[in-house]
């Protein structure tokens, strides 16, 4: 089975945002804001969905910045992941029996946090292109 997910590589104030999952067989890890994407729905749409329903707060930018495919035991992801800034004025929240906390981590902190298995990649790699990511011509 394939699950597509699209999630957000929020930045503010060159800092990434990271919500610790409440529940799941995955309950207490770090990952990327975000969820499924529906059928017929496209993945920067997905996003937006996502990010108001998880964190109660809307982006203003989004672009690609990777794909992550990883194998689960019992699934395929596919992880769109977006380099995303907040709408102004919006301030993230963590919603009750989604996230138990969020973080905001500094490109030395990412791994201060245990990540899920298909963001720990991502997250190398972000710390090794961390300017260009969040480069200002960029968002």
């Amino acid at each position: 089975m394939n699950v597509r997910v699209s999630a957000a590589l929020i930045n503010r104030d060159g800092r990434l945002l990271a919500a610790r999952r409440a529940a799941g067989d995955q309950a207490g890890l770090w990952e990327l804001p975000g969820g499924k994407v529906r059928e017929g729905e496209k993945p920067v749409e997905a996003l937006g969905r996502e990010i108001a329903e998880e964190l109660g707060c809307e982006l203003a930018s989004a672009w690609l910045y990777d794909t992550v495919e990883h194998d689960y035991p019992d699934f395929h992801l596919t992880m769109d992941c977006f380099v995303s800034t907040l709408a102004p004025g919006a301030e993230p929240t963590a919603r009750e029996g989604v996230h138990s906390e969020l973080r905001w981590l500094a490109r030395e902190e990412l791994f201060d946090v245990e990540w899920l298995p298909a963001d720990v990649s991502l997250m190398r790699s972000l710390a090794y292109y961390w300017d260009e990511a969040f480069s200002d011509q960029l968002l």
